[in-house]
């Protein structure tokens, strides 16, 4: 026997699937929204991941390097740099830090900018200044 139905209406919920990338598709989709964010194109803002030791991820026309950390769920408190991203960070007045997170939640995708200027006195040195 076939239960009776509920007095209340039972709408279906729509499912979101969950994106999944591979790490490069992962890297390359938060480049394009830093590129969309930025309102620059493939030229304006050229691709440095396959360059190893270059300490950004990308550089514009000019010259401002930016290290893209993307993360497919929330943002994380704290983010870290390799020791050529710190140099980078440390010796370049134009390194930016972009963080890309949500790419996976179900969620708007969101690209925050920060500047980042760690060039200070008491910064410990980088690898190459021991």
């Amino acid at each position: 026997m076939l239960p009776r139905p509920r007095q209340e209406p039972a709408v279906p919920q729509q499912r979101i699937a969950l994106k999944t990338f591979s790490t490069a598709e992962q890297e390359a989709v938060a480049l394009d929204l830093v590129r969309a964010a930025l309102a620059r194109d493939d030229q304006e803002l050229r691709d440095l991941r396959a360059q190893r030791g270059v300490g950004a991820d990308a550089v514009d026309e000019l010259s401002r390097f930016y290290e893209v950390k993307s993360f497919l769920g929330r943002e994380p408190d704290s983010v870290s740099l390799t020791p050529h991203e710190y140099e980078r960070a440390a010796t370049q007045e134009n390194f930016f830090l972009v963080v890309v997170s949500g790419l996976e939640d179900g969620e708007s995708e969101r690209v925050t900018v920060r500047i980042t200027s760690i060039r200070c006195a008491n910064c410990p040195p980088t690898p190459a200044e021991r």
